[in-house]
């Protein structure tokens, strides 16, 4: 009788567990299971002066004062208008109250929309309050005939506009401005990609203001774009203050609350986590300072390798942080990088969204493979802005010259016309040592620069798959860091504090 009854116990308990391990199966879905290969311009928008049908059939139409928007229904967004203005907010935004006051943004801005004294004042107010918000994001403003558009901090949701017959168009692809204009060329892309002489192990990206389409630009970090009529111009609103150096202490506390406070955010918006952890300190620090909350969210860690490459250093990455995780005690999901097969469904896909510039197709591949589809899916990209990208910062004359030099260090730095192309960034961006007030233009042009191109390239590819989560893109958290003296930087202080080994120094 009793070895019945404890067999029914036992029975019963395997069953709920089964349950439980069913369900988070169906959650841990990747993106081929839940999308199946038909989510092509994922999470995408378009922006037009007048109505179209162009893009996706999924996606849903609505308007912005007088612009016409078009959006994947999946792309999270808020809205708020009032007789004088309308405010579109597309993706995460998060202020200080984190993901559970994110709905409440767009009424937030369409209050500095709406300040007193005019225009002019009205644009510094959006400028101040969108320069704390954090996430991945783009901000849309219709003010009458005017229209303003802000990034998020580390321009992570990628904006790319075209001035064309029809007026002026903004959209999240690229490729949806080169078909809406009927055919625009590559011809600038490929000058880059090639050029004999252009070699970069960081991977490949576009200098200057080279998009994957001619005449297509885009929105830079810390940069407001503002369309009037068929003039579009850009406008640096980041510094709007000089730079103040912190004690460590100081730094390093405010560094960490903030980070804390982006990780509960992007937890918060999704039904599990997912954090890609690597060997190194920056995904590292992001694990010291939310494990609690990771712990309790039943979180998962990633990483990610090309087994077909035996000597890629991400094989180290993957051993450690399988051992790292297990001491935090998190699951480890291990994803191979293998070649994407050029007659697969998801190279179709993939080529469908990015036909002319693809910046890391088979890693795009393996997370859609791979990765949890319906996760916050967390990176630590933007990490070299905190400790500093480059210990030779000794040349302080700032000159397209040197920024080519640091774009790559193979001989096309040299190229006089790479160099026209920096200058022109330059000057589109107001990239200057007085505009930068204070802040080194090392840490700035990686910033703007790097984190505009190539990093906003890897968010849209990751969209296929998941919910990227630039837990790093924060201005708060940013200007903390920047706040201490470059040694104190380079030896990775606040990431200390992250850690919690200031307390054990003190």
């Amino acid at each position: 009788m009793l070895d019945r009854l404890r067999r029914d116990r036992d029975e019963r308990r395997r069953r709920i567990a089964l349950q439980v391990m069913r369900r988070r199966e169906q959650l841990l879905r990747p993106g081929y299971k839940v999308w199946g290969y038909k989510n092509d311009l994922a999470k995408g928008f378009l922006v037009t002066c007048a109505p179209t049908t162009l893009g996706p059939e999924r996606w849903v139409a609505e308007t912005l004062g007088s612009w016409h928007i078009r959006r994947d229904p999946v792309l999270e967004h808020a809205a708020a208008r009032s007789a004088s203005a309308a405010v579109l907010v597309l993706g995460h935004a998060f202020d200080e109250g984190g993901a559970g006051t994110r709905h409440r943004v767009a009424e937030r801005l369409l209050r500095a929309a709406d300040a007193p004294g005019g225009e002019a004042a009205q644009t510094a107010a959006l400028d101040e309050a969108v320069t704390w918000l954090s996430g991945r994001y783009v901000v849309l403003v219709a003010r009458g005939d005017r229209l303003d558009a802000w990034g998020d901090p580390l321009a992570t949701r990628s904006l790319f506009w075209h001035r064309g017959e029809h007026g002026v168009a903004l959209a999240s692809h690229s490729a949806l401005l080169a078909e809406l204009a009927g055919g625009l060329g590559s011809s600038r892309l490929r000058w880059v990609l090639d050029h004999p002489d252009y070699r970069s192990p960081a991977g490949r990206w576009l200098p200057g203001l080279i998009t994957p389409y001619d005449g297509v630009g885009q929105i830079y970090a810390n940069q407001r774009l503002t369309v009037e009529g068929g003039s579009v111009t850009g406008e640096r609103f980041f510094p709007a203050a000089d730079r103040v150096e912190l004690t460590a202490e100081e730094a390093g506390e405010r560094f960490v609350d903030d980070l804390r406070r982006q990780i509960r955010s992007w937890i918060d918006v999704s039904p599990v986590t997912v954090l890609a952890l690597t060997a190194g300190r920056d995904s590292r620090a992001i694990l010291e300072a939310g494990l609690p909350d990771l712990q309790a969210a039943d979180a998962l860690t990633m990483t990610y390798h090309p087994f077909h490459v035996a000597r890629k250093s991400t094989y180290y990455d993957m051993l450690t942080a399988g051992r790292i995780s297990a001491a935090a005690g998190l699951p480890h999901l291990g994803i191979d990088v293998a070649p994407m097969k050029p007659s697969s469904e998801m190279a179709r896909l993939y080529l469908a969204t990015f036909p002319a510039w693809q910046r890391y197709a088979n890693l795009a591949n393996a997370l859609y493979l791979h990765s949890p589809a319906k996760a916050s899916t967390i990176f630590g990209v933007g990490g070299a802005i905190i400790t500093g990208m480059w210990r030779d910062t000794s040349d302080r004359h700032l000159r397209p010259e040197l920024l080519a030099a640091k774009y790559t260090d193979s001989a096309f730095r040299g190229d006089p016309q790479l160099h026209e192309e920096l200058a022109r960034w330059m000057d589109h961006t107001r990239f200057s040592v007085d505009r930068l007030r204070g802040y080194d233009f090392y840490d700035l042009y990686h910033w703007e620069h790097r984190m505009t191109k190539w990093g906003g390239a890897g968010y849209a590819e990751y969209d296929l798959a998941t919910t990227p989560a630039p837990v790093l893109s924060s201005r708060r958290l940013l200007v903390a860091a920047l706040s201490l003296p470059k040694p104190q930087r380079e030896s990775a202080e606040v990431y200390r504090f992250a850690a919690g080994l200031a307390d054990a120094d003190a």
